[in-house]
């Protein structure tokens, strides 16, 4: 057994534990599930394919068939449970992007020169819309973040602890970048998380499952939706016992 084969064997016994969120105390964070990210007619796609070609190809396809279904199902579960839902977008708030930080600032020039626009949109603009597949429902909270992890540029941290959140269940794109950051990033804040690995994906299948391995070593837990959903389903009705 290879040292990764034994990392591997570590994270699938802890998995066998049961999930520690706190069922009336969870909420749902959909992350950046934006127009520019699920389709592949913006900018953010346009760049990476002058670089190389059909790198894109087999990311769209997961997002289409696989986790905007599952994103879907989450939101269905949690808005039928009375749970909070609060969506994260990437955007710029000043003008050519002045306000993101190098390296996103860096990958905006990138675009400018293969495709002549800007990878990252301003708040508000079409292609900054969470895409009509996943969207927020009126009084859903869009949060926008100019970072990759929500806690470095928003008010989430906060926004939780006033709602009562120790549990939240993350989505959305992209798993080894956005996701996972903030999944991270709330897991050092004390908040129990788990990430639904099958509403969420990456530009390869390798990429996404690192991502969710080393996720699951040591911050918190990864589930597929249909085990996130049931786990809800269970709880809400054994408290209605």
């Amino acid at each position: 057994m290879t040292e990764h084969e034994k990392i591997q064997a570590v994270v699938r016994i802890k998995d066998q534990a049961p999930l520690a969120l706190d069922p009336v105390k969870s909420a749902l964070i959909v992350v950046d599930m934006q127009r520019y990210f699920v389709r592949p007619e913006y900018p953010f796609a346009r760049t990476i394919e002058k670089v190389m070609p059909g790198a894109t190809a087999g990311y769209f396809e997961r997002v289409n068939s696989t986790v905007l279904g599952n994103a879907r199902h989450l939101l269905a579960t949690f808005r039928s449970l009375h749970l909070p839902v609060i969506y994260l977008a990437a955007g710029c708030c000043m003008e050519q992007g002045r306000d993101l930080p190098a390296w996103m600032r860096d990958f905006d020039e990138t675009g400018l020169h293969l495709v002549g626009e800007r990878v990252h949109p301003p708040v508000n603009h079409p292609s900054w819309q969470i895409d009509d597949a996943a969207a927020p429902q009126p009084g859903e909270m869009v949060l926008n973040k100019t970072s990759s992890g929500a806690l470095a540029s928003t008010k989430l941290d906060q926004t939780l602890h006033n709602l009562g959140v120790t549990s939240l269940v993350v989505c959305g794109l992209t798993t080894a970048v956005c996701v996972t950051q903030t999944a991270r990033e709330t897991a050092d804040r004390g908040f129990r998380v788990v990430v639904a690995g099958d509403a969420c994906t990456e530009m390869s299948v390798e990429l996404h499952e690192a991502a969710l391995l080393a996720f699951a070593w040591v911050f918190g837990r990864v589930r597929p939706t249909e085990d996130i959903v049931n786990f809800f389903g269970f709880s809400a009705a054994a408290s209605a016992v």
